[in-house]
């Protein structure tokens, strides 16, 4: 598949170097582009209602007046936005996907003094994101699209979530749910009119990676980047070379029957094969599409007839120390004569463009039944099962003999007696009404976090007195969250915001101002770090990347990573943990032993259909997985670790995370299910 534009036409704007390459026909739609100063470097979205436009960058929710179009003022800035991706306006509110840590929605009704109301606890990373009426949609990877009642702005509820193969960005009109499937390359349609009956109704094809996705009311506009999609690039015997770099471009449905979309057109854009930052966003107004292509740049596209799409003219913003075309376009708001154009890592931008004025779409009528919270049925003959009173899933679990300390994200930790034939008891929470998303015990010593309130190490007087020894705040003021501990040993704890690198530090020195150690195992969600040290080895793994060797203790700080043996394999297919003394690790289907020194035994296979993918966590003999995008749990008896033997398999409702192990019984913190536990027999 050939490009269907030289890199010589249409025009390339460079604001640093003042070139210009002009298309004889089209010369003067798009001017030369202009930096917002006022807003930080790290622009990632924007969005305008009215004279207002609002656009994140850096760690701030920026509002600016821009009754002047080519000339925004800048009102007010919110701060503590963190990882923040896509933003959108209805009313006086403002909802921010912020990834890791959710969704954030800010009162904007004073630009000027806009307030944080509320931060919601996505099941995954809540990377796009629409809202309609009292509902909210969040894209989120390969878990699917989350939808949120949004009815109370300060007390966000989850509905329900729908898998997909990997929503990047998604786009509501009159009942119908759009969503962009990243490595998939397709389009997921959800007839989304009640949210009781909340489904899919179609898939469509796409000729690249999917991701942004926008509507005019009658034609649907899907930005795609990267490669070609496998099925695609199988179909035309192409190789992954071939299709590397191939699938930039931008297809256009048909959607007046949404059950039945029809394909009308693709335009493709110039190969493009780096595959840093994935930002593909398009936007429609007066018969033109303005389509960001990350690297790639931002191409305008004449989509009057959408059948005979025709790139017109191109936008490049440079990058410091890059020859790329330019930085990571990653937004586009259309303004009355101009583009707001925002930029990774080079800011906001104003693009005079004389032709151009917003497009208001009617979004339709919005979905019905907001409050609706799908049950998560639990079949009592399996599990026990135990949820909070308040709204809020379980993340994590850890045990201390016969006693669970389980984090339910908002509605905190809970302490709870378990019995294989009775079930869970409550015995109380940790007070202060404290956020808490993972837990762990180093020796004695319960190690928390907790959110903006930063890790905890407490001292446990019984089962709930809770005597707190120390705490650290995240870093970057207020912007970052706790998200995750781990104690591989009774005297270190790994410490991680999603955000940043994971951490090491001593729980006798746990604010130091430098770890004793830092790594990343990338832009992931599961816990892929072992369980357990043995000795100092505790090994972590970074899909596609391999094993890395944290230090925990001297060796200058230093990670060593083995890409011996490694296997590339899906982000939530692989994982590691203790087994006796050495490391159990799933990989591509398989299963091999890892020994303290980093050598290794064969990948090892399984008489299973699925293989023995997820995430794995032992007691020695018992082996239990879990995949949280699939909801799917596997326990194995490794009696014999040559011939291991399944002994249960569920599908579960929920989004199990990792578990725990008690007489034999696995314990699942299992997201809006609850936390289950096997029934004794």
């Amino acid at each position: 598949m050939q490009p269907k534009i030289r890199p010589q036409m249409g025009r390339l704007l460079c604001a640093a170097a003042g070139l210009f390459l002009l298309h004889p026909s089209f010369a003067g739609l798009l001017g030369r582009p202009q930096k917002v100063e006022t807003v930080g470097d790290a622009a990632m979205g924007v969005f305008l209602q009215g004279n207002t436009l609002y656009c994140i960058a850096d760690d701030s929710l920026y509002a600016l007046d821009v009754s002047s179009p080519l000339s925004p003022k800048l009102l007010g800035a919110l701060q503590g936005m963190d990882n923040r991706r896509q933003v959108v306006v209805q009313g006086n509110l403002a909802y921010v996907a912020s990834r890791e840590t959710g969704l954030r929605i800010v009162d904007v009704s004073d630009p000027r003094n806009m307030r944080l109301l509320s931060r919601f606890d996505s099941v995954e990373f809540a990377t796009g994101i629409d809202v309609a009426g009292n509902t909210v949609f969040l894209s989120e990877r390969i878990n699917g699209v989350e939808a949120v009642d949004v009815s109370d702005p300060c007390n966000p509820a989850h509905i329900c979530i729908r898998k997909t193969p990997e929503s990047q960005s998604v786009v509501y009109h009159d009942g119908f749910l759009y969503s962009g499937e990243w490595a998939a390359g397709k389009v997921t349609v959800f007839d989304a009119r009640s949210m009781k009956r909340f489904r899919k109704v179609a898939e469509l094809q796409l000729g690249g990676f999917g991701d942004g996705v926008a509507t005019d009311g009658k034609y649907l506009y899907c930005s795609t980047g990267h490669d070609i999609p496998k099925s695609l690039r199988l179909s035309r015997g192409m190789t992954d070379d071939e299709a590397c770099g191939r699938g930039r471009g931008m297809d256009i449905f048909d959607i007046s029957d949404p059950f039945r979309p029809k394909r009308v057109s693709r335009i493709d854009f110039p190969r493009f094969k780096p595959r840093d930052d994935d930002y593909w966003t398009p936007r429609v107004s007066n018969g033109f599409a303005f389509c960001c292509d990350s690297h790639n740049g931002m191409f305008v596209v004449d989509v009057k007839d959408p059948g005979k799409p025709k790139i017109i003219d191109r936008l490049c913003i440079p990058q410091k120390g890059k020859d790329w075309p330019s930085a990571a376009i990653s937004s586009v708001a259309v303004g009355k004569g101009c583009l707001y154009v925002s930029a990774r890592p080079s800011g906001l931008w104003v693009v005079p463009a004389e032709e151009v004025e917003p497009l208001t779409v009617d979004k339709g009528k919005s979905p019905e039944d907001s409050s609706y919270r799908e049950d998560y049925a639990t079949d009592p003959n399996v599990f026990h099962v135990y949820r909070p009173s308040a709204s809020g899933q379980a993340r994590t679990v850890c045990l201390k003999g016969g006693v669970a300390y389980a984090a339910f994200a908002d509605a905190g930790l809970h302490v709870l007696e378990i019995s294989p034939e009775h079930g869970f008891r409550k015995l109380g929470e940790l007070p202060g009404e404290k956020r808490v998303t993972d837990c762990c015990f180093a020796g004695d010593r319960l190690v928390t976090a907790e959110g903006i309130d930063g890790w905890a190490v407490y001292e446990l007087d019984g089962a709930v007195g809770f005597r707190e020894v120390v705490r650290r705040l995240p870093p970057g003021n207020g912007q970052n969250v706790a998200f995750w501990c781990w104690a591989p040993n009774r005297d270190v704890a790994i410490l991680s915001t999603r955000t940043k690198a994971c951490e090491v530090f001593r729980l006798d020195d746990f604010n130091a101002t430098t770890p004793i150690c830092r790594f990343s195992v990338g832009c992931q969600w599961d816990k892929y770090l072992a369980d357990r040290a043995i000795g100092n080895a505790f090994p972590a793994h970074q899909n596609k990347l391999g094993l890395k060797w944290p230090a925990l203790c001297g060796n200058g700080g230093k990670v060593k990573v083995d890409k011996r043996g490694t296997v590339r394999a899906g982000n939530q297919g692989n994982g590691i943990c203790a087994f006796g003394d050495r490391f159990l690790y799933t990989v591509g289907g398989g299963y091999q032993f890892v020994n303290p020194d980093g050598t290794r035994g064969p990948v090892m296979s399984v008489a299973h259909p699925g293989g023995i993918g997820g995430v794995p966590r032992s007691n020695g003999r018992i082996v239990v997985c879990t995949s949280r995008s699939k909801g799917e749990v596997h326990i194995w008896d490794f009696a014999n670790p040559r011939k291991p033997k399944l002994l249960r398999e569920y599908k579960l409702s929920g989004r199990p995370d990792l578990a725990a192990i008690h007489n034999g019984l696995a314990i699942i913190p299992a997201g809006h299910q609850g936390l289950l536990m096997e029934r004794g027999k």
